[in-house]
């Protein structure tokens, strides 16, 4: 049997679109999954139906088609219908359909997109085809625009089915699934009341004996029970368990949907024992869960979620009576569930998440275990998207996934494993950025000893970078835009199917590089041992953060690494000093006084976090005015650790942090690693640096001259864009050919679509993060970036992906970027510039690159600027340097 592809299933929407071959009557042959018997035909249906198995909560709802038609219609005059019946459980298969068959009226047919005529009887038909169609790849790409289309289609399809039509009670099942679905995204009850309106309609017009009661039955249900877990109110409870009892009469020993049936009734059940706490209860919700288990065989899809939902039975026992039985039953059932390698990823990863938290809370031996798998499956879950937006997208979603890395590695600091700690953070963390780096692995040795091999390896990493960054997905928006016609969507179709030809190649050749001697360990999880080549030069600090608890882990180059626990409510007042800095900041231009805010939030910092720091390196025994790094996870991601204080006071004047250490920042400890130049490459032996500058001095930042001038005066090495030159071509060209850049404009956010956050350039051009991600300049060494908010990390859901422009610069190369973390005051620009590339190119003859003298520059630089008639805090504050 083949699993169904997307691919597949956009060959069904092209077909119901009439987009086919331009022949009068031609074989439309569709591909779509259908849970098929166990040796079993199934009995046909006119529509699609839904029986819907409630999921545990917070998940979305398992949808089990009972039997499917779809009907294509031909966009040409002797119209033709082909015509496709779908069956139920267990596995996923696919299913060619039957040959075209002519339509009645012999005319040309549209969809709703324009393939179907209004006088073509078999209209609706289409309609809902395509509806169940597109759904179908919403539930496989998360679009919502699939969804509302799915949606518009279905009641276009209602309309056009009066009271007498047979299939009307298809479609009100059909359009209650729909908006189900969407209030299961949204949360608008007005969806769900809707679905419950409709499932009601449906159910009427499936009196007792008609063939497809039981599925009313169950959907109307499953709706009443979601009802039940807004709303509190026991009588949608008690008519949900009722609708399940009815809909199980109906399928007998034997039937294909007596699993699901006994599986949502035993959810129901439970659900009750949770409300009365009635012994019975829970006892039936047992037996069901392993009645509905037993007639699932050991590859059954499906089994992943089922094995996970008798594990929550079994734990919701053992919460009442303290079984220790029935603990250790509940966890080996959902460490089943998490290895069942049929089941869907996702599935698969939510009862990982679930049996992590239940060993946790009982401190068990499994608990680092189910975290690790959770880890690697978010991983795998993640990889199957095919462009870094799609990526991202998963990653912002309500599903509670950003918190992972930082839950297990708190636990790993509980039992005293703060190197597994490390370890954790760093495979959970930046994961869009870690797949970027994947594909642009240095295989040099692999060269040596198997150049084939590595050329493979980098023909096909390069393919998938080149898709993950693909300009046909970006922006979202233009998929939306161009949906009418379905072209874009194709494109983005197409890349589901590339990138799952290119992973499956790249893991064959993994695989194959693992078997070489010396590169067992090649892309795996970098162990610790490796992980702290990133203190060579200095600490580097992780302020780990999660609701259990938050650490300063400290790691050192020559030693293990160590634990400073903070204070227990830092978990509530690290996110809380995160608010008040950007509120500060909003109102900065209307009241300066606001300042006193920021320098409360610096406060705060050196209270709560850094002076416990700063004695632990003491102790350590780490010298003053050394260098040190900061890595952030979370929303502290946001706050200016570098700049804690007041320390002291030193003749009337505050000194902070800056004054004592000399801070860089990094998104995860391999960006630094990867960031630091080889022994053998000193500024001796590859000459001077060739420093592009761009600036696009207006009225909006007319010191930018000023500043570009100070940088090249007298300077013949020294490479300028000025206005018109600054186009996007023209810089993204000139990028490869040096080793410094400064950039002098304007950044701009993009809080809902990060990969749009840009560089205004000159006109109407941007140089957006994706832009930059593209470019691969390995020998690059220090980007300036003075522009607004070019390290300024915007706190969406997606928290430790670290996606703002100085990191995206740090990835194509530059191994240090300095950045602003929010608005650039105008006259700080030329000020900063003058003065910190005079201290660079003081050091002209120094051995060590530009990259490595450029943080001490910039703190030297700083203190300079904020000695400044009139500075403010925030101003002095704002910049940062990153990377090595």
């Amino acid at each position: 049997m083949s699993v169904v592809t997307l691919q597949n299933v956009r060959e069904i929407i092209t077909a119901s679109r009439g987009l086919q071959a331009p022949s009068a009557c031609h074989e439309v042959k569709h591909l779509e999954h259908v849970r098929g018997l166990s040796g079993g035909s199934g009995v046909p249906s006119t529509e699609r139906h839904a029986l819907r198995s409630p999921a545990p909560a917070g998940m979305g709802t398992s949808r089990r088609p009972v039997a499917l038609r779809w009907t294509a219609i031909s966009p040409n005059s002797g119209c033709c219908r082909a015509q496709v019946w779908f069956v139920p459980p267990p596995p996923l298969v696919v299913v060619a359909a039957a040959a075209a068959e002519p339509c009645a009226q012999g005319q040309a047919c549209t969809s709703r997109r324009g393939s179907v005529q209004r006088t073509d009887p078999g209209r609706s038909t289409s309609f809902n085809n395509l509806a169940g169609a597109v759904q179908t790849r919403f539930e496989q790409t998360g679009r919502m625009e699939d969804l509302e289309e799915s949606i518009a289609l279905h009641r276009d399809a209602l309309e056009l089915r009066p009271h007498e039509h047979p299939d009307r009670s298809s479609s009100f099942n059909n359009l209650a699934n729909a908006v189900q679905t969407r209030f299961k995204q949204t949360g608008r009850m007005e969806d769900l009341e809707e679905s419950i309106v409709l499932h009601r309609d449906a159910l009427r017009l499936h009196p007792p004996g008609h063939p497809d009661r039981s599925v009313s039955l169950s959907n109307l249900g499953e709706a009443m029970q979601t009802r039940f877990r807004q709303t509190g109110r026991m009588e949608d409870l008690e008519e949900s368990i009722v609708l399940h009892h009815d809909a199980l009469e109906r399928h007998p020993p034997g039937h294909p949907l007596r699993s699901s049936s006994i599986n949502n009734l035993a959810v129901a059940v439970r659900t009750r024992f949770k409300q009365t706490g009635q012994m019975e209860d829970i006892e039936e919700s047992i037996v069901l869960h392993r009645d509905a288990l037993r007639l699932l065989p050991p590859g059954h899809p499906d089994r992943s979620e089922f094995l996970s939902n008798l594990g929550r039975a079994m734990r919701t026992r053992f919460a009442k009576t303290g079984r220790m039985d029935d603990l250790e039953e509940s966890l080996h059932y959902y460490e089943e569930g998490a290895d069942h390698v049929f089941s869907n990823t996702l599935m698969r990863l939510s009862v990982a998440v679930r049996w992590a938290a239940l060993a946790r809370s009982q401190r068990h031996v499994s608990t680092v275990k189910a975290y690790r798998l959770a880890l690697s499956l978010l991983e795998s879950w993640l990889v199957k998207s095919p462009t870094v937006q799609m990526q991202h997208k998963i990653l912002s979603g309500k599903n509670g996934y950003q918190t992972l890395a930082s839950d297990a590695a708190s636990y790993a600091i509980e039992i005293g494993d703060v190197a597994q700690a490390v370890e954790m953070l760093e495979q959970g963390r930046a994961l869009i950025w870690s797949q970027l780096r994947g594909f642009r692995t240095p295989i040099e040795q692999l060269r040596e000893v198997n150049k084939g091999l590595a050329d493979r390896f980098l023909t096909t990493s390069r393919e998938l970078e080149s898709l993950a960054t693909s300009s046909e997905s970006k922006p979202t928006t233009a998929i939306a835009q161009d949906s009418a016609t379905g072209v874009s969507q194709k494109l983005v179709d197409e890349m589901y199917s590339r990138k799952r030809r290119l992973a499956s190649e790249l893991e064959a050749i993994v695989a194959e590089i693992r078997t070489t001697s010396g590169f067992g360990d090649f892309l795996r999880a970098r162990r610790f041992s490796v992980l702290q080549e990133a203190a060579v030069e200095g600490p580097v600090i992780i302020i780990s953060h999660s609701k259990y608890r938050s650490d300063a882990l400290i790691v050192l180059h020559d030693r293990p690494p160590v634990s400073v626990e903070l204070d227990s409510d830092f978990d509530h007042n690290g996110p809380s000093l995160v608010k008040d800095l950007k509120a500060a900041l909003q109102e900065l231009k209307k009241d300066p006084s606001v300042s006193m805010v920021i320098e409360g939030v610096l406060s705060s910092l050196w209270d709560q976090v850094v002076f416990r720091v700063v004695d632990k390196l003491d102790e350590l025994g780490i010298e003053k005015q050394t260098r040190i790094w900061w890595c952030p996870t979370s929303v502290l991601s946001a706050l200016p650790f570098h700049a804690a204080g007041p320390i002291r006071i030193v003749e009337g004047r505050r000194m902070h942090l800056l004054d004592d250490y000399i801070s860089s920042y990094t998104p995860t400890l391999t960006a630094l690693i990867n960031a630091r130049p080889k022994p053998e490459i000193t500024r001796h032996n590859i000459g001077r640096p060739q420093l592009l500058v761009v600036a696009l001095p207006d009225d909006t930042i007319p010191l930018a001259e000023k500043e570009y001038r100070a940088i090249r005066k007298d300077r013949n090495f020294v490479e300028c864009l000025i206005c018109e030159q600054a186009t996007r071509e023209a810089v993204i060209d000139k990028f490869r050919d040096h080793d410094w850049v400064h950039f002098a404009f304007h950044g701009h956010l993009n809080s809902d679509e990060p990969f749009l956050h840009a560089f205004q350039l000159f006109g109407e051009d941007r140089l957006t993060l994706l832009d930059i991600i593209r470019s691969n300049l390995p020998n690059a060494e220090l980007a300036f970036l003075s522009a607004c908010h070019s390290a300024e990390q915007t706190i969406g859901r997606a928290r430790e992906e670290v996606l703002h422009l100085a990191a995206a610069v740090q990835f194509c190369g530059f191994r240090s970027v300095i950045g602003t973390m929010w608005a650039l005051d105008d006259d700080d620009g030329p000020f900063v510039a003058r003065r910190f590339y005079k201290r660079m190119f003081a050091e002209e003859d120094s051995p060590e690159l530009g990259s490595k003298r450029s943080a001490k520059a910039l703190r030297e630089t700083i203190q300079r600027l904020r000695k400044r008639p009139g500075m403010t805090v925030e101003r002095w504050v704002n910049f940062i340097h990153i990377g090595a």
